[in-house]
């Protein structure tokens, strides 16, 4: 009688456990290909929720195959487990590869109010660009990407459509002998719109107040 009801409960309990590693793996799986379908390329959940959901993702093939021990369900759960499991992470590593931010949100290195600076990846070898969001309720969305490395602080002059880099000076290993790279300081356009009447003047005087030059990729849009 004890047996038998110890049994039930047993079997209750891994029963439950499967329905839960089932909706953990199935859920999250359907919500990563809403996101990927429905939210632009250069644009992410604010928090690296995107990121939570991806690792649910990755992890739960596993979760289902300890989940699956009953007999019934055990050789198939398992073997779909093992080659969805596989399947994902020998994607996701090629994603990687390839420069796309599989594992981890890209790193924040600053923000002013509503803009945030943060890594930029081109592909696995070229990191040393800058990207720059801005926030929008649960999402950030991508503003221009710099070829600047790590800014320890930005200033944005939404108005006169300008961003201003300060970046801290780096040791380059070029191998011999070490160069040391100074403070870097410019003025970059935002947005790439195309510059209204009068806004030179008002951006060249911003760069005398400053005692900042303006950046290449501005000058090019003032000439």
């Amino acid at each position: 009688m004890i047996r038998s009801q110890c049994g039930k409960i047993k079997s209750f309990v891994q029963c439950k456990e499967l329905v839960i590693a089932a909706t953990l793996h199935f859920g999250s799986m359907m919500l990563c290909g809403l996101i990927y379908i429905l939210l632009p390329e250069d644009t992410h959940l604010r928090w690296g929720l995107t990121y939570w959901l991806i690792w649910v993702a990755l992890l739960s093939p596993f979760a289902l195959m300890m989940a699956a021990r009953k007999r019934r369900w055990k050789l198939a759960v398992r073997l779909y487990g093992g080659l969805t499991g596989t399947f994902l992470w020998m994607s996701a590593f090629f994603l990687h590869v390839i420069g796309s931010d599989i594992f981890f949100p890209p790193t924040c290195f600053c923000k002013d109010g509503d803009y945030l600076a943060r890594q930029y990846r081109y592909d696995f070898f070229d990191n040393d660009m800058t990207a720059v969001y801005k926030i929008s309720g649960l999402t950030e969305k991508e503003v221009a990407f710099y070829n600047y490395r790590a800014p320890d602080s930005i200033k944005v002059y939404e108005s006169l459509n300008a961003i201003v880099f300060y970046c801290p000076s780096e040791v380059v290993d070029d191998p011999f002998p070490n160069d040391t790279i100074g403070r870097l300081c410019v003025i970059e356009q935002l947005y790439d719109r195309p510059m209204e009447s009068g806004r030179k003047k008002e951006l060249e005087r911003l760069s005398r107040r400053l005692s900042i030059p303006l950046g290449r990729m501005l000058m090019e849009k003032m000439h």
